[in-house]
């Protein structure tokens, strides 16, 4: 149901104060930008020299630069974050990551701001200590996450939540409109035949690409994998790969700005993570049409609706993955592209999201 607050005046003010690039700071840039074009205005809060050409186009959103986030107690963090409150005064603080939830909500208790989302994309143990009793008995902050299954879980582990104070949202994704595709076979001189995997995200232990050359084993020789990313196991990464017999399999494509065309040339995608909240790769797969085949990490169950829409397979089973891969290679399991993209429009559309965190921020009935 569309949220009919009136917008004139209503402010909100994002914290996002990290060196990292990823899916949460993409949901923050999303948010804003779609808020900012409803008629809010947008203020978001970066670590100085860290990702502010994302904002700059962006309409009615205007970027504060702070030198440092702090850590659990850090007097000058709240007094620059009290001072900006004070001066803004934002209708509603967001705090887009775990690491800064005591200090923002601390400091937007202290400027009497009357509602604190936190954001908490992927599972995290929350003690029962001082803190958190503050921050959520308190402070009243809400949290807000991305899918049913990290709500059952904090439901479940954490005595702090309950209906009236944990809330899901799902990301928001819109079908793209271009229709580029990305010349992945002539870029490395593939044979027409072949057939594309894809893979986007960072490269670490969480993502699992390591695992990429043991699958790869497993299938046809023209099967080809396309990774697009970077990170910290880049080069061990890429060293497992050439030391193993699929090395002229495994193409690195590096960091993207723009991942759309890449999507367009793969024929499946694979999320092979040990861990995630709600993978936003996935989403962008299914948003092009692309068959995809996940672990059972959080959130890829309710995506591909517990195999409706994809494939699952246990974390870490290699052979599953590989055998996920095949039966889409072989036509065995079939997903037509314009069913996938329904799918996504329907439930995980980027208006619904901004209706229910219109809703989520400025709602009497949140209070």
């Amino acid at each position: 149901m569309p949220f009919d607050e009136p917008k004139d005046n209503k402010k909100i003010m994002f914290f996002c104060p990290t060196d990292t690039w990823g899916g949460v700071e993409k949901n923050v840039l999303l948010r804003c930008k779609f808020l900012a074009d409803k008629g809010y205005r947008i203020w978001v809060v970066l670590l100085k020299g860290k990702f502010q050409e994302k904002f700059k186009d962006v309409k009615n959103v205007s970027v504060i630069n702070v030198n440092s986030r702090g850590g659990d107690i850090n007097v000058l963090v709240v007094a620059t974050y009290v001072k900006l409150l004070k001066r803004i005064a934002p209708d509603v603080v967001f705090s887009a990551l775990k690491k800064d939830w005591w200090l923002v909500s601390l400091s937007a208790y202290l400027s009497s701001v009357p509602r604190t989302i936190l954001y908490l994309g992927i599972k995290r143990k929350i003690k029962n200590s001082l803190k958190y009793k503050l921050v959520f008995n308190t402070f009243k902050a809400i949290v807000l996450v991305n899918s049913d299954s990290l709500k059952r879980h904090l439901l479940e582990s954490t005595r702090f939540f309950d209906a009236e104070n944990l809330f899901r949202i799902y990301n928001g994704f819109q079908i793209p409109e271009s229709k580029e595709i990305f010349p992945v076979k002539k870029q490395f001189n593939l044979p027409e035949d072949s057939f594309i995997v894809g893979s986007v995200g960072r490269m670490s232990v969480q993502k699992g690409y390591d695992q990429l050359p043991r699958i790869l084993e497993q299938l046809p020789k023209n099967v080809h994998m396309v990774h697009v990313g970077t990170g910290a196991l880049e080069e061990e990464i890429k060293k497992m790969a050439s030391s193993s017999n699929v090395t002229e399999r495994i193409h690195f494509l590096g960091q993207k700005d723009n991942v759309n065309p890449v999507y367009r040339a793969m024929d499946a995608f694979l999320l092979c993570s040990r861990y995630e909240g709600m993978a936003n790769v996935v989403n962008e797969a299914l948003s092009h049409g692309v068959p995809v085949v996940s672990t059972r990490v959080d959130g890829s169950e309710e995506l591909l609706d517990h195999g409706t829409y994809g494939i699952l397979t246990d974390i870490d089973d290699v052979s599953a993955m590989a055998q996920g891969i095949l039966d889409i290679y072989n036509n065995n399991k079939t997903f037509h592209p314009e069913e996938l993209q329904d799918w996504i429009q329907h439930n995980f559309s980027m208006e619904r999201m901004v209706s229910e965190t219109e809703h989520l921020l400025f709602s009497p009935q949140m209070n």
